[in-house]
């Protein structure tokens, strides 16, 4: 059973920095971090929705880690969960599946920063699973109105083993011209997503 901790949009104050030798994740433009939820509709939004086709909660926890080092997340093996990112939640919801016993785990980040992403998945159980990211755009004035762009990429039904983790880099940018894109880690392979805009 995965428990991820929906705690309330928090402020916190301090960044864990971790090395991650293994991608390059401090890429990042200068981009101000938001105070408040109001600052989702103006700096953007990132919202990543994993499941299984388990009834309960996922057989899998997610670990998010932006471009300045902050995770967000639950490792289900060491019990272990993290909230550093400003303004963003996780949790597991049960209740819009339309009666289905599945659930699915969101991670839902207020005006995440320009960068790479590293989205790390833990295996509770040989499983398959699924990702879906949906990215905004901060907002711009087009003519008298403030426009942002939608972007969405998934990764589905990706194989994983028990007790097991993969690595899915997505990089999100706040700049409407572009589309969250998603490239799952396996050994020395790479399988990249491409996004679609709406």
């Amino acid at each position: 059973m995965v428990i991820i901790p929906r705690p309330e949009l928090s402020h916190a104050n301090f960044v864990h920095v971790s090395r991650l030798a293994d991608a390059r994740i401090h890429d990042f433009m200068d981009d101000v971090d938001p105070d408040d939820t109001e600052d989702c509709f103006s700096l953007g939004e990132l919202d990543i929705d994993f499941r299984t086709d388990n009834n309960g909660p996922p057989n899998i926890g997610v670990v998010l880690t932006d471009p300045r080092g902050r995770r967000i997340g639950f490792d289900p093996l060491t019990k272990r969960a993290w909230d550093a990112l400003p303004v963003a939640q996780g949790y597991v919801n049960c209740d819009d599946l339309g009666g289905a016993d599945t659930c699915r785990g969101i991670l839902q980040v207020c005006g995440p920063v320009t960068g790479t992403y590293r989205l790390e998945v833990i295996a509770q159980q040989t499983t398959a699973y699924n990702v879906s990211v949906l990215a905004r755009s901060r907002e711009v004035l087009d003519g008298n109105r403030l426009q942002s762009q939608f972007s969405k990429t998934d990764l589905n039904n990706l194989a994983i083993r028990k007790r097991s983790r993969e690595i899915v880099l997505l990089h999100y940018s706040r700049d409407p011209q572009e589309n969250v894109t998603a490239q799952l880690q396996q050994g020395h392979e790479s399988l990249t997503r491409l996004s679609s805009s709406d």
